[in-house]
Parts: structure tokens; C-alpha cells; sequence
């Protein structure tokens, strides 16, 4: 393929402007589920593209768990295979800039290199009991309480059940972050051009 557009599943968080269902169903479980298979699915698409084109990787979700973190693990996979397979210092692939000529206006944030992988408190969880069907809100305003942990060993000694999380979920994962140039993704926040939010990243395939 010259080009492929992953779209792929996300939590959606980026779009309860115009889904009032999404905000009150939402839980940070969702996106850490779903990491794993947008990390296999960028991956598959890398490995499609032909030399010289590039992967568009899109999420409706303003995550970095759905976001830095899959195009992180994603790079980290694919170079290191090929680094392996081949004595290159090329990279297999890589990110590039969004073109500035493109889109006149767009406005766009950089991606970020940092973040905390997100749980709830050991019990806390969304009940769809307390959900009013009224207005499709929790009425009791109670989400649970979050608590934010940067590193795998930092969520496992806070007792969180970590035997069916991907390691790759935290920045800490990937082998020489900064090389991977992550500011060249693309966050689009909502209060910008009065949209969604959304993510998007171009990734080229050199070899």
C-alpha cells in the first residue's frame, strides 16, 4: 500500500462533545484494554505499507495510553526487528512532521513524551445503576477516584493488579524516547477550532 489511515477502536473520550453517553460510561480501564490491540494493529499496518509510504495513525481519544504510548510501542517493535534483522542505523520507521502547507489554519498541539497511566482505587468503578435515564448522566456524580501512577512498578506497589496490563502503557517502556520524536504527533483539542478531540500521527516507512 502507498498509504493506510488506521482508525483505530478507541474509549472515545474525545468526542463527548457530541456523545453525552461517553463521559458518564467512561472508565481508564477501556483505554489501557484496548492499548495492546492499537499497538498490534499500527504495527500490521507498518509492516503493509510499502517502503517510502506512510501510516496515518487516528484516535477520537485525547488519551496518551491510546496515543504516545501505541506509536511509542509500535516504533520501538518495528526498529528494533529490523535492527535486528539488518546493520542499518536507519530507522524502519519513523515520525514526521505534519505538513505545514496542508490545511491552512489547522491548529494542532504537539504530542506529548510524559505521561501517568490512569486506574481507579482498588473497589471504585462506573455503576450503570446510578445512571438516570433522563438525561443519561450519573446521579450521583460519583466516577470514582483516580489515581495516576508513572511507572509499571509504581502501580504494582500501589496494589494495582497489573497481570493483564502491557508494560508498554507507560513512557518509561521504550528504549531512547526522545529519538522517537513524539512532539511531531498531533493533539487536537476541542477549544481550538470547535471540534472533537482527536489525535493523529504520520508515520513514515524508510526501509
Amino acid at each position: 500500500f502507498d498509504a493506510i489511515i488506521a482508525d483505530v477502536p478507541c474509549s472515545g473520550d474525545g468526542t463527548i462533545r457530541k456523545d453525552r453517553h461517553i463521559l458518564p460510561m467512561w472508565t481508564p480501564a477501556t483505554g489501557n484494554a484496548l492499548h495492546g490491540l492499537q499497538a498490534r494493529i499500527l504495527v500490521r499496518a507498518l509492516e503493509l505499507v510499502k517502503v517510502g509510504g506512510v501510516v496515518c495513525y487516528s484516535t477520537c481519544s485525547l488519551n496518551p495510553v491510546e496515543d504516545e504510548a501505541v506509536v511509542a510501542a509500535a516504533l520501538q517493535k518495528v526498529n528494533k526487528s529490523g535492527k535486528e534483522a539488518k546493520s542499518d542505523d536507519t530507522p524502519v520507521a519513523e515520525l514526521v512532521n505534519w505538513p505545514e502547507a496542508l490545511l491552512p489554519g489547522f491548529k494542532r498541539r504537539p504530542g506529548v513524551e510524559n505521561w501517568r497511566v490512569a486506574f481507579y482505587e482498588q473497589g471504585g468503578s462506573y455503576d450503570e445503576s446510578d445512571e438516570d435515564e433522563g438525561d443519561g448522566m450519573n446521579t450521583n456524580g460519583d466516577f470514582g477516584n483516580l489515581q495516576y501512577h508513572r511507572t509499571y512498578e509504581d502501580a504494582m506497589m500501589a496494589g494495582i493488579d497489573c497481570n493483564n496490563v502491557e508494560r508498554s502503557l507507560w513512557p518509561d517502556f521504550v528504549e531512547n524516547k526522545s529519538s522517537l520524536c513524539l512532539k511531531r504527533c498531533s493533539r487536537l483539542w476541542p477549544q481550538d477550532q470547535d471540534t472533537g478531540g482527536f489525535f493523529v500521527s504520520l508515520i513514515r516507512k524508510n526501509r
